[in-house]
């Protein structure tokens, strides 16, 4: 299975600590358009709403299996929905993934969201949150 991702799971770290074992070792730049990755009220990840003049980068991760899957479908939780988008490799390639997509329940605010003043700011915390709360299965 191949997954497009636009947040926290961008980090090498925090795929490895919720995905285990099946974490791929490498990903790929990558981007889906139609989208706009948003700042959520509240928590310090990342949403993604549909925006028609948008577009947002993040990685593909490729051959990743059902115990992946459902460790990541338990991490994102019930604040997000599972859709299936068609992304763009960097090297031009199209390619279908699956992608979490925020819904109802999380409220975008304003601002931008970006990978590396997170890791600066909440990345240790973050991590530290998720050992203590225990990983998904």
């Amino acid at each position: 299975m191949r997954f497009f991702l636009y947040g926290t799971l961008m980090d090498a770290d925090v795929r490895r600590l919720v995905m285990g074992r099946g974490a791929p070792e490498t990903v790929e730049p990558a981007s889906v358009k139609g989208w706009r990755r948003v700042n959520l009220s509240g928590v310090t990840y990342p949403g993604i709403v549909r925006d028609a003049k948008g577009k947002v980068e993040g990685v593909l991760a490729r051959g990743l299996g059902a115990a992946a899957k459902r460790r990541l479908v338990r991490y994102e939780g019930r604040e997000y929905d599972l859709i299936e988008v068609e992304i763009a490799t960097d090297s031009g390639a199209m390619r279908r993934a699956l992608m979490f997509v925020t819904n109802k329940a999380l409220k975008p605010v304003t601002g931008r969201w970006e990978l590396a003043l997170w890791q600066r700011r909440h990345k240790k915390r973050f991590l530290g949150s998720l050992a203590r709360n225990g990983n998904p299965s």
